[in-house]
């Protein structure tokens, strides 16, 4: 390893020369400018090879083929985009010759046009449109002056003044009477056919409407309105005529991913066959055209550094101290303290990701593991600036799951069918939309949030028709409304359940409610009847279950309420 006078790290390694940067150290930034590249030096096109898309940026690779003079080369690589991170542009090359790279500057160039190829070509087609709908509209109105006008020459005007010089000048005022027939068909036929001239003009101008609003809206996804792109100029030098293949690496905003899952359940067995696929959409500015395209879990947007945290020191209020300036002194020390507090306060740490494995899989390759995953999407991918999502299969496994029915009957007399499973897999499951499908039938959609290894994950796969459940009072008790026991207001509820199954087998059923809780000593509170499984579900107080064993073609009731009894000078709200 040597070092170059520019501070850029460079290795030789032969029969191929490699330099590279590794920090872009010596780079002059001269944005504020515009420059132009020199007729001595040579302008480098350079085409996208590879893009490593991030959950809010990505990564671009651009290569670009130069064929180098012996001693000093300054290369000038056009078309970047604007908005690339400065900080996270890299370069490296390989040639038969001993290449080094010295300074690298770069500036803007101001254009005329919007720089986007999609964006102009759109901007071009409306102007198009733009004009076909300005000649069709001409069409109309000289088609509209020839109506005017054969009107006049046959009907005459209907203006006094303009009638009385037609009578002179012998309009059809003067005709004779077996003339007229002969009139009235030429304005028949002459006006016939402007009309129907009209009328088609103006289907024509309807469809250049409609063409013009597709084009507007296509054109809002992309438009960027950009007309400045960025160069770079890199000194070269190289000890004998050779090729150069350059490779320029930047980050860029307006690119991203995000996983999309699909999960479907065969009630039969109880497997579920979870797919996980890649939506990506991107607005860099930049097309992607036959690309290599890496997907990664990191996110270099995200922050790199850990918080500074600061001194908390506390000490008592000084005693004689006048009121007002104690009062600001105190609100000063409050504000302090909430923001020491605030800085002070444990920061939750960094989640370390599973060690993880390479594994092949069908639809697409998991290259790499540690802190993050990558995977690289099969083939070359082709996605335009502002065009639609597209998705990719990423990987496909199957969990088996245990199947219960579970109902709120209260709030939805409906029975749905919830499937229980563990995540095995080392590579998380990032947080993503799931649509649901149930023995191939897409049933809904839901979100799932962020599962390591180990995890489990319930999903609820929509109605189970086949179980029938009433909510009702119960008809055996008599609602109990204000009873006096001495100084107590006692009130009572009863409910009843009622379920029945028309399965041929026995599935877990779980009924959930939620009974009151008293949050005041003098309000005390009793649970009647049929006492549920399991309360304070999820940690929720008052949420209670009764779990049932619902075998095939059963019919269960339970049957549960509550009594609550406060001081009868007292009202509580919501009973």
């Amino acid at each position: 390893m040597s070092k170059n006078t520019s501070g850029l790290i460079f290795k030789s390694s032969s029969p191929l020369k490699l330099v590279s940067s590794t920090a872009l150290f010596g780079l002059l930034l001269s944005a504020q400018f515009s420059s132009l590249a020199f007729a001595d030096d040579i302008v480098a096109e350079s085409s996208i090879e590879a893009v490593t898309v991030y959950p809010g940026s990505a990564k671009v690779t651009r290569v670009s083929k130069i064929s180098l003079n012996p001693g000093n080369n300054e290369v000038v690589i056009e078309n970047l985009p604007l908005n690339l991170n400065e900080a996270s542009l890299r370069v490296s090359g390989e040639s038969q010759a001993d290449v080094s790279l010295g300074s690298i500057e770069l500036f803007k160039n101001i254009k005329r046009d919007v720089v986007q190829q999609q964006e102009k070509e759109l901007r071009q087609k409306i102007e198009d449109v733009q004009l076909e709908q300005k000649r069709i509209r001409d069409d109309i109105s000289r088609n509209k002056t020839q109506l005017q006008f054969i009107r006049q020459m046959v009907l005459g005007s209907n203006n006094t003044k303009q009638k009385n010089e037609e009578v002179k000048s012998g309009s059809y005022t003067n005709l004779p009477l077996e003339q007229w027939k002969q009139a009235w068909d030429t304005l028949d036929s002459a006006t016939a056919e402007v009309q129907e001239k009209i009328r088609q003009s103006e289907i024509a101008l309807s469809e250049k409407d409609q063409t013009l609003n597709q084009l507007k809206r296509e054109l809002q996804l992309v438009a960027t309105n950009q007309k400045e792109t960025r160069s770079a100029k890199l000194q070269v030098e190289s000890n004998g005529a050779t090729e150069l293949t350059l490779n320029l690496t930047y980050q860029i905003n307006g690119a991203r991913w995000e996983p999309v899952y699909d999960a479907d359940l065969d009630t039969e067995t109880g497997d579920i066959k979870l797919k996980t696929l890649a939506q990506i959409s991107q607005r860099t500015g930049e097309d992607w055209t036959g690309v290599d395209v890496t997907l990664s879990t990191l996110r270099p947007s995200a922050g790199s550094q850990l918080p500074v945290l600061q001194p908390w020191a506390l000490d008592f209020m000084p005693e004689a101290m006048p009121m007002v300036q104690a009062e600001s002194a105190g609100m000063m020390m409050k504000k302090s303290n909430m923001a020491d507090m605030a800085l002070a306060a444990p920061m939750p740490s960094p989640v370390k990701r599973a060690p993880k494995k390479s594994m092949q899989q069908q639809q697409s390759r998991l290259i790499s593991a540690d802190f993050s995953a990558e995977y690289k999407v099969p083939g070359n991918i082709s996605l335009g600036s502002g065009s639609n999502k597209r998705r990719f299969a990423l990987t496909s496994q199957d969990l088996q799951s245990t199947i219960n029915l579970a109902s709120a009957p209260r709030m939805d007399p409906r029975v749905m069918i919830l499937a229980t499973t563990k995540y095995q897999d080392e590579t998380p499951l990032l947080a993503g939309s799931m649509s649901l499908y149930r023995n191939g039938s897409f049933v809904g959609s839901t979100f799932l949030s962020q599962k390591q290894s180990g995890e489990e994950i319930k999903l609820s796969f929509g109605e189970d028709d086949k179980v029938k459940i009433k909510f009702l009072p119960d008809p055996d008790q008599k609602r109990k409304d204000g009873l006096l026991f001495g100084k107590k207001k006692v009130v009572e509820r009863h409910y009843k359940v009622s379920v029945n199954s028309n399965h041929n087998k026995a599935y877990p059923l779980v009924i959930q409610d939620v009974l009151p809780v008293s949050s005041n000593e003098e309000l005390k509170i009793k649970i009647l009847g049929d006492l549920p499984t399991n309360t304070d579900v999820d940690g929720k107080k008052g949420v209670s279950s009764w779990d049932i064993n619902l075998l095939p073609k059963q019919s269960v009731n339970i049957k549960y309420g509550y009594s609550v009894s406060y001081p009868e000078d007292r009202i509580v709200p919501g009973l």
